[in-house]
C-alpha cells in the first residue's frame, strides 16, 4: 500500500475509532445495567432440562480455551477475565454425560444470575432463525441463474481491536479503491454486477427471493439437482446496515404490520415478481457464503444447537455466555396463539438485525417447523445472563 493510502485508511480508522469510543461510552455508561439476583428468581428455572444447553456450552468453550487468560471475557467488569471462563470450560469438559440434575447443578455451582437492563428497563425483543433449504446447481443453467457468492477478493476488513483495545472485536468493512477505503457495494450495486470477477460463485440459484432470505438466515443447505446436499455457512458481510424488508412492505401498505411473518413477506414477494427486486434492494447488506462440512456455525464458529442457541449482539453479550431466557414462541401452526418460552440458551452467535441490549435471536434448526417458528417469531421477552462467581 502507498505512503497516501496509509495517510487516508488511517483517517478512515481514526474516524471509526471516535465513533465506536462515542457509542462505547454511552452504551455502557448510561443504558446498559445489570442486576444481581439468585436462580430461584429464574422463572421456571427448575422446570427446565439444560442437558443439551450444557452441551451447547461445551461446544462454546473449544473456542473460549483459545482466548487470551488476561483479556476481559466481556466489554462490562462483571463478566471477567477469560481465565475465569477457562476454569469454567475446563470443569464442564470432565462431565461427559450429563443428565438434568448434573447439567442444572453445573450452571448453579459456577455461575450467577443477572438481569440485563437498558435504561433500567428488563423488557427486549426476540426473533427466530433456521437452517433453510435451497435448491441449486454448481453450474449456470437455464433454471439456475442467480449467483451465489463467496467471499469478494477485494472485500477488505480492518479490525479496530488492532488500533484501540478498547474496540476489541469491532470490524469495520470495506473496499480500497483509488487508493482510498470505501464502504462496499451494497445489494443493489452487486446484484448490477458491481462484484465483476472479484467474487467466485459457489454455485447457482433458482431464484433470488430464497437466496435472500438464506442470506438473512446467515446459512442454508443447497440441494443439487442430484439431490446430493452442500451446506453453506456465513463467511462474510458487506458491512452496511440491515434494513428489514418487513418494516418497508408495511410502510408501503403492501402487508399489515399484524401480518409480517416471513412466510407473508415470502409470499407477497413470490406473488409480485416485478416488485421483488427493489423491495429486496432496500435491504443494503449482502452475506457471502462459504461450503462448510459441518454445521451450521455460529459467529464463534461452534455448531448451533437447536432451541439452545442464541445470537446477540456483542456490544453488550459475550459469545460463550449462558443467557435465561424469558418469552413467548408461536405454537405449530396457528398464526396467533403463543406458548411460554422458559430455557437456558448458549449465546453463540450475531446477526445484521440483531442490535441492541436486550435483543435475541433463536436458532430453531432445519425443517418445516423450525421454519414455521422462526418466521412468526417476534415476542417481547426479557433475559437473564449467568457471569462466573
Amino acid at each position: 500500500m502507498c505512503k497516501y493510502s496509509k495517510i487516508v485508511l488511517s483517517i478512515f480508522v481514526l474516524s471509526a475509532l471516535s465513533f465506536y469510543i462515542y457509542y462505547n461510552h454511552y452504551a455502557f455508561g448510561h443504558r446498559f445495567s445489570l442486576n444481581k439476583t439468585s436462580f430461584t428468581h429464574l422463572p421456571h428455572w427448575k422446570q427446565d432440562d439444560q442437558t443439551q444447553a450444557f452441551i451447547a456450552f461445551k461446544k462454546s468453550c473449544v473456542e473460549i480455551l483459545t482466548r487470551d487468560p488476561k483479556a476481559p471475557f466481556g466489554t462490562f467488569p462483571d463478566s471477567k477475565t477469560n481465565q475465569s471462563w477457562k476454569t469454567i470450560c475446563l470443569a464442564a469438559n470432565k462431565i461427559s454425560n450429563p443428565d438434568k440434575t448434573t447439567a442444572q447443578q453445573f450452571f448453579e455451582t459456577w455461575f450467577t444470575p443477572y438481569s440485563v437492563n437498558d435504561n433500567f428497563n428488563p423488557n427486549g425483543f426476540f426473533t427466530g432463525y433456521y437452517l433453510p433449504l435451497l435448491h441449486g446447481s454448481l453450474k449456470k443453467t437455464k433454471q439456475y441463474t442467480f449467483p451465489i457468492y463467496g467471499v469478494p477478493l477485494d472485500l477488505v476488513k480492518v479490525n479496530l481491536g488492532l488500533f484501540n483495545p478498547d474496540l476489541s472485536n469491532k470490524v469495520i468493512v470495506g473496499q480500497l479503491k483509488n487508493n482510498t477505503l470505501t464502504p462496499y457495494p451494497d445489494r443493489a450495486a452487486i446484484n448490477k454486477g458491481a462484484l465483476g470477477k472479484n467474487a467466485t460463485v459457489l454455485a447457482w440459484g433458482d431464484n433470488e427471493i430464497d437466496i435472500f432470505f438464506a442470506q438473512i438466515q446467515g446459512s442454508a443447505l443447497l440441494e443439487l439437482p442430484n439431490h446430493h446436499q452442500l451446506l453453506l455457512g456465513y463467511a462474510s458481510g458487506n458491512g452496511r446496515v440491515y434494513t428489514a424488508i418487513g418494516k418497508v412492505l408495511v410502510a408501503n401498505n403492501a402487508i399489515e404490520k399484524k401480518n409480517i411473518s416471513m412466510q407473508s413477506i415470502h409470499t407477497w414477494l413470490t406473488q409480485h415478481p416485478e416488485q421483488a427486486t427493489n423491495i429486496l434492494n432496500q435491504n443494503a447488506s449482502y452475506v457471502f457464503f462459504t461450503l462448510r462440512p459441518e454445521g451450521p456455525l455460529g459467529s464463534e464458529q461452534a455448531p448451533l444447537t437447536p432451541q439452545r442457541s442464541l445470537a446477540v449482539d456483542t456490544n453488550y453479550i459475550p459469545l460463550g455466555a449462558p443467557i435465561w431466557l424469558k418469552t413467548e414462541v408461536p405454537i405449530q401452526g396457528s398464526e396467533t396463539e403463543l406458548t411460554p418460552y422458559r430455557h437456558l440458551l448458549i449465546a453463540q452467535d450475531t446477526g445484521g438485525a440483531i442490535k441492541g441490549i436486550i435483543r435475541g435471536d433463536i436458532f430453531w434448526g432445519a425443517g418445516d417447523e423450525a421454519a414455521f417458528s422462526a418466521g412468526h417469531m417476534k415476542q417481547n421477552g426479557r433475559y437473564w445472563i449467568l457471569l462466573p462467581n
